[in-house]
C-alpha cells in the first residue's frame, strides 16, 4: 500500500487522472480528511477534489507502474 499527496490544477487533470486509476486491477482511494471515495469514479473524485489536502491511496504490493503514471499530479516534494 502506497500514499501519497497529489495536487491537480484543473477538473481536466482529475478526469485524466481516473482514467489512469481505471487501468490498474487494484483498489485506489482519494482521502481529504475522514472522507473516503473510490479513485475509479469521476464523481466521488470531482467531488473530493475541492478539498484542501487530497491524498491517494493504492491497495497494491507493487504499484511502481501507477506511481509513474501519477506523477504529474503528485506534489512537487515527493517526486524524485
Amino acid at each position: 500500500m502506497m500514499r501519497y499527496s497529489l495536487n491537480f490544477q484543473s477538473p481536466h487533470d482529475i478526469i485524466d487522472f481516473v482514467k489512469i486509476v481505471n487501468e490498474f486491477d487494484y483498489d485506489v482511494d482519494l482521502i481529504s480528511g475522514k472522507k473516503i471515495v473510490d479513485a475509479k469514479s469521476i464523481v466521488g473524485a470531482l467531488a473530493i477534489s475541492k478539498a484542501g489536502e487530497l491524498d491517494v491511496i493504492a491497495h497494491a504490493e507493487e504499484c511502481s507502474d501507477f506511481l509513474k503514471q501519477i506523477r504529474p499530479y503528485l506534489k512537487q516534494d515527493q517526486v524524485s
